[in-house]
């Protein structure tokens, strides 16, 4: 995983035509002092940035390249975000051992999933609306 620091929030922009690159994971750092482009520090103190913004993900500028055909759908984007960590098919098997009962055995895997899905769905709704303000 690769973790990557902006000035600037980021959202998620057009990739191809049926894949998107979004920023997930976001950190707010306060107060940010960045390195200079060696990784250390400079002679001179460079000066914090009040307000940056740190992404985790598997591309080298901290964004995850994700299947989505529509770009401009909050459900869509919302399923391209569970993806990257739930197959249909896991998703699936957990919804049946939460239908089935099965779900007291290991709640914290229905936990950790539904979490993780209302996170999409409210990430996927702020990408929506940044784009929609600009």
């Amino acid at each position: 995983m690769n973790r990557q620091v902006y000035q600037e929030r980021r959202t998620y922009q057009r990739y191809d035509e049926s894949h998107i690159i979004g920023y997930l994971n976001e950190e707010v750092l306060e107060n940010y002092v960045p390195q200079n482009n060696q990784g250390g520090e400079s002679e001179e103190s460079p000066e914090p940035w009040p307000t940056a913004f740190a992404y985790t993900g598997s591309e080298s500028d901290g964004g995850t390249v994700m299947a989505c055909e529509k770009q401009d759908d909050s459900g869509e984007l919302a399923n391209a975000i569970i993806r990257t960590r739930y197959t249909e098919s896991q998703e699936l098997a957990i919804q049946r051992h939460a239908i089935n009962g099965e779900y007291e055995e290991a709640p914290q895997e229905y936990e950790q999933y539904n979490s993780w899905c209302q996170y999409a769905v409210q990430t996927a709704k702020d990408w929506i609306a940044t784009k929609a303000a600009q």
